[in-house]
Parts: C-alpha cells; structure tokens; sequence
C-alpha cells in the first residue's frame, strides 16, 4: 500500500512525534528526507531508529541552514516549533508544526519535547490507579506516540483537501491537542466533580475487568466489560449470589462502585486463588468472555499472533546492522480499481468536508476512530442498535460531531435502510469481531455492489489473521496479553492501565488508516479493504522497548507505585503536592540525593523555582479538574465549556488540531439516540411517512438531543 508514492516530505524535527509522523507516511511510500545535525547521536536511540528506518538522512549546513532547493521540491515539511519553519514555502506547500506543548507556551524550562512532563502536567500521571494514591510515571511515551500519529493522519488529510484545491497550509499537532485525544476522556467532566482517591490498588476499581493471581502463581486478566460479559463471569465463577448481597441489591454496577469494589474483588481473589491459570482462561474461553494470561513484552512479541499480522519485522541499519522491531499497524486485505476519485470541493470547515464515514459498531476504538474524522470535518453517521450504544453515555465524547442512526440490522427493512446511507458514503469503519461484517451482508464484495467507491476499514482486537483471530477482547484485555500490564508492575503485580491506552490509539491509527485509503483512491484509483487491531497497536505502542538490536540501553521497567526511573527523572513530592523533575546529567551539577531533599521541604511553587533556577526541567504534576480549569488552554480553544440539557455545567476537550486554511467548524456535542435518524433518512429520499412507518414497528429509533451525564470513571 503506498498512497503517498511520489510525494517528498522534509523532517526538520528534533523530537519524537514529528519523526514519527513523517517516519509513518515513509512507510507508506513517500519520499522522506530527514535533516539533522552532523553527529547527531539521539538518531540512535530507539524511538528514533525506529521512527527513522525508512527515510534518508541528510545533514544541514554547518549554519544549520536547508539547502535552498529542498523546500521547492517538498510537499510537507515537519518543524516542531513554529518559529523553525523555513522561510521560501511555496503555495503547494504543506507545513506540519508539532510543538512539545502549545504554539505559544512550553512550561518547563529548555522547551524540548518530553513525554514524561506532559503526562504529569496534563493529568495522566495523577490519574492512575496505585496502591499510595500518589501520581504514577508511565514507562511508555503514550501520548507522544499519539501525537505522531495523530500529525501523520493530519498531514494526509491536508494532502487529500489539496488533491481539490491545489493548496498547501500550515497544520498544527501539539502536545495538548494529541492529550485532548488521549485524556478526552478523562476531561469530559463536570465542573464540580470532586477529585476522587486513586488509592485503589493497581488493579484498578472494576472487580470484573482486572487480574487476578491464579494458584500456579500466574495471574489471569478477566475482561468482563459491560452487562452481557459482567453476567457470564459471574455465572463462570459461580458468583451471581453477590448480586443478592444487600449492598449491591441486584445491579451489575454496584459491584464496582467505591463502596463494593474492594470485598467484591476480595472476594474474587480467593475464588481465582483456587484453580492454575490454565483451568480459569478454559472456563472463561468457553463463556466467550475476553481473557487471558498476562504476559511479557518479549513473550507477546516472540508468540505466533503478531508473526501472522506481520507485526514483527527486522531491517538492516547502516550503522547497528540487523534490527528487529515492530510493524506498520494497517493491514491492507483485499482492493480494488474504480479509477481516481478527487474528494468533493470542500468548504472550508475542514480538511476532510464533503467525506462521508458510515461508523459501524460500539465501546472505543471504532467509533472514536470514526468520531476523529469528525473532528476533521467528515460528516459522520454513527449507526447503532435500537438500544444504543451500550458505552454511548460513558463514552459520549467519543462520538462528538457525529449524527446517530438508530436501527435495527436484524430486519430486513433495517438492512435496506443502511444500504442507502452506504451507497452515499466513502468510508465504512467497524469494529465488530471477526466476519460479522460479512454476516450482517457489509462485507467488502456485498460493500462494492452498493458502492464501488466505498473504503472498508476495520478495527479487530487480534487482526484479521492468526490464532487469536476469532476472540474478542478490549483494551485492558491486550494490555495484559502484550506486557504492558507486566512492564509497569515491573517484579511486582501487573498493572492495570487507568485509561484505556490501546483503545485510544487504535482509534488514531484507524483515523489515519481512513484517511490513507482515500488519498489512495484519490491519488490513484484503488479502494481498500483495511485493518488495524488492538493487538497490532499494542506492539507499535512499545516501540521504545520492542526495537532491539545489539548494544541498544535497557528499556524502562516500572514498579511498584512508580515514580520514574532514577531520582533525577522522576516524581517528587513537595510539602503541598508534587513536581515531575527531568534533570539532564550533561547539563546539571547536583547529586541526585540533593535534588531530591532540596524539593521536599518546599512548596510546589518554590520547588518548580528551584529547578528554573538550576536549569532543570519540571512541572507540578496536575490532576484533570486543574487542567479542565486551566485558563491558556481555555484562551486558545484547547480546552472548553458547556451545559447538559439539564443545566449541569461542564468542561469537555477542544481542538485537536489546527488548520490554517481549512479551519474546522465547531464541534457539535455527542449526539442523542436516533437523533438525526429522520433527518439522515430524509436525505436519501425517505418520505416523512415511510419513516413514521419504520418507527412504528420498531426498525429505527427516532431521538432527541442528548441529556448528558458525566460518568465517573469505571477502573
């Protein structure tokens, strides 16, 4: 799959998102050439060697000037900082600026991108669920990544609204709109929401979506989301008497709110206490609930399923020679020629106006996918169960910008009623297990009788190919299969996740998997069968331990309520809270114990003083109402307000990106069940009366706007 053969980008990038957002569009066939200093030596540190395998390296200048020729030559040109953008950009010319943080603002000293000071300043860090309630370091660089992929899907949706104008802009990807997209989630909240305890153990809050040591010592992770699995774990346990305890009195909820959880998942331990590992994943596996051992990252990389989705692929460096590291999360399945396809002229409220995505499915990863197209102008309709989404309240900012269709497939005037959106639409994303696209009539032949314009992209737990196939499974599921769970307990237990990481970058990979497909049909005339996986996503996302080879540093390992990986790059407490320190041993001349007991005594405000004055990177660790409230975020329409129906006022994420020239509209909020199922069938040539006739006997849902309310959070 090359959608981008023929384009040449320039990388003027220092840090990680930018190379590896313009090291992604190498992999699908540009032509990237990377300038960077002479004997630059962080091109040899894993992320980069990674992020770099496919382009060619050239060296600047001695004055650190590009050769005059490069940039009218170029289609897209990464800077990380706007003030880097070459001077002499031509009209065609597509400037893609990935700052650390804001345009405008860094807020820790040196103004260098750091995974580590973004997460604890933008709430990840504080978030986490830990036996102390202390904010926690995470050992991967999660939203960093997703800012690098999340630049890439950007840049190739400017590619393709150029495709019709003819013009170039200038995008912009910060560390605060990649944060909006990974942490949205998490400030989706009401304004006087209290900040709850995280004291709840690193398995989190929910007793039926967590691990538990099994008698062989091995420790089984449990991925009973929602209702229908939540029953059969308790039928697989013989537990459902809890549900008759009078503290839970019948819901399925209450055994996870913070009155229940810790006896419930008491409890659950000794039952799991009783039986090896092997004989409870056999249990499990035969109630179809999402399972598994929790493994390492050297197992999950060495095992048979990655093998068969071509996950695991190894180069040869000119310097370090044989390399081994992951794949490309996009499988390319099955195409097609229709010949070229310009998109539809847009109208200036987004690169991606006048593409129309049908989005099939529930929980994350599909129709958050779907939901960030949305965001970049894409009429969305989000086609659900007459019952809903079951995660549409819970997850309502996945679906912002979307319209609802409500209807039932099971009926035959359902399927017709979805067959005519299709034949409307360029893309069709679902995440539905293995084949039950095929099942539902929407496979990708029956999608080409419909529309032979129609890209299909789908969003799987394990992929289209190799043993675990078939099996469901969530986001915490493949956090334990892949050693993430295992590489941020360290020696000590696994560790649950408190956001749902592979979801969330699964939903930005099938973003850019989207957007790839049309400017391939676009370019060149081909439309796709494509796939991405929480199982491909889950290897791509431990790039920085996974990319091997010989004399590489020893990847990060956590621990026990971690904190970072050495005293001077790690969490401190201060007397009122903590700083997230990163102390450059080249430029620093402190010991590691003075640092330490030089920010205990102080204040937070004196300690960040402190390492201003010391030149050492730093920022006070935030909890997400402190981010929600923070007015530069608000200012710069990164952060915003809103009121449910009901008048309940709350704060919700902004932008993710920004357009120069093909601004965005406003987003609109998340819709109602059904609520635009009148109006979508309207569109495709309805009468009023044929629709009242639909409703009446139960094949689509007509809906109201959406009451908002703002769910705390469920692990």
């Amino acid at each position: 799959m090359k959608p981008l053969e023929g384009l040449r980008i320039l990388d003027l990038t220092a840090g990680l998102a930018g190379r590896l957002a313009s090291g992604l569009l190498a992999d699908f066939g540009a032509d990237v050439v990377r300038f960077e200093a002479p004997g630059d030596g962080a091109t040899r540190a894993p992320q980069f060697v990674f992020a770099d395998h496919a382009k060619t390296v050239e060296h600047v200048t001695p004055t650190g000037v590009l050769p005059v020729d490069e940039l009218a030559r170029a289609d897209v040109c990464f800077v990380d900082h706007p003030d880097r953008v070459p001077t002499g950009a031509h009209d065609r010319l597509i400037v893609v600026v990935t700052s650390p943080y804001t345009a405008d603002q860094v807020p820790w000293a040196g103004g260098q991108e750091s995974a580590e000071l973004l997460h604890a300043y933008c709430g990840f860090a504080a978030v986490q669920a830990s036996y102390s309630g202390r904010p926690i370091d995470h050992v991967y660089p999660y939203i960093t990544i997703v800012q690098g992929v999340w630049a890439a899907t950007c840049a190739t949706a400017a590619l393709l609204e150029r495709e019709t104008s003819g013009l170039g802009q200038t995008v912009e990807v910060n560390g605060v709109h990649a944060a909006n997209i990974f942490l949205g989630f998490l400030y989706a909240r009401e304004e006087s929401a209290p900040q709850t305890s995280r004291a709840i153990g690193p398995g989190g809050l929910n007793p039926l979506y967590t691990r538990y040591q099994a008698a062989d010592g091995r420790w089984v992770f449990v991925g009973a989301l929602g209702p229908k699995f939540a029953r059969a774990a308790l039928e697989a346990t013989g537990s459902l008497h809890l549900l008759d305890d009078d503290r839970v009195g019948g819901r399925l909820d209450a055994l996870w709110n913070t009155d229940n959880h810790a006896w419930v998942r008491d409890h659950f331990a000794e039952y799991f206490a009783s039986k090896p590992a092997d004989e409870w994943i056999a249990a499990l596996e035969a109630a179809d609930i999402p399972c598994t051992v929790t493994q390492s990252r050297e197992e999950w990389f060495g095992g048979p399923q990655l093998a068969a989705t071509g996950m695991v692929r190894e180069i040869l460096h000119p310097q370090l020679g044989r390399v081994r590291m992951p794949g490309v999360p996009i499988t390319s399945v099955r195409e097609r020629s229709t010949g070229p396809t310009a998109p539809a002229a847009a109208r200036g409220r987004g690169p991606l106006d006048g593409v129309r995505i049908t989005s099939l499915g529930t929980f994350v990863a599909g129709p958050y996918a779907a939901g960030l197209l949305a965001e970049l102008g894409a009429d969305v309709v989000k086609v659900e169960p007459p019952a809903g989404d079951p995660w549409r309240m819970t997850g309502f900012s996945y679906n912002r910008g979307t319209r609802s269709l409500a209807v039932d497939l099971a009926t035959a005037l359902g399927r017709t009623a979805l067959d005519d959106i299709v034949r409307g639409s360029d893309v069709v994303v679902n995440n539905f297990r293995l084949g039950v696209m095929e099942r539902l009539g929407y496979g990708f032949d029956r999608l080409a009788s419909l529309n032979p314009r129609a890209i299909s992209v789908g969003v799987t737990a394990y992929g289209e190919s190799g043993p675990l196939a078939p099996r469901p499974g969530y986001d915490t599921v493949l956090q334990a299969a892949a050693g993430i769970m295992t590489a941020q307990g360290g020696s000590g237990e696994p560790v649950v996740l408190s956001l749902p990481v592979n979801d969330h970058t699964t939903a930005v990979v099938g973003a850019l998997t989207a957007v790839l497909g049309l400017l391939d049909r676009a370019r060149f005339g081909v439309v796709r069968q494509l796939s991405t996986s929480l199982a491909a996503t889950s290897a791509f996302l431990q790039l920085t331990a996974l990319t091997d080879y010989t004399g590489r540093p020893a990847p990060v390992m956590g621990g026990e309520d971690f904190a970072g990986p050495d005293a001077m790059n790690r969490i401190h407490p201060t007397s009122d809270g903590f700083v997230r320190v990163q102390a450059d041993p080249d430029m620093v001349d402190i010991a590691p114990a003075t640092l330490a007991s030089s920010l205990a005594g102080r204040t937070t405000g004196d300690a960040l003083a402190w390492c201003a004055a010391h030149h050492i990177a730093a920022v006070k660790v935030r909890a997400a109402d402190e981010v929600c409230a923070d007015p530069h975020l608000h200012e710069h329409g990164l952060m915003q307000r809103a009121v449910t129906a009901s008048e309940k006022p709350y704060t919700q994420p902004g932008r993710c990106a920004g357009f120069s020239r093909t601004p965005q509209r406003p987003r609109p909020d998340a819709p109602g069940l059904g609520e635009h199922t009148q109006e979508l069938l309207t569109e495709v040539g309805y009468a009023p009366e044929q629709i009242r006739a639909l409703a009446s006997e139960g094949v689509v849902v007509t809906g109201h706007p959406l009451d908002l309310e703002i769910s705390p959070l469920y692990r």
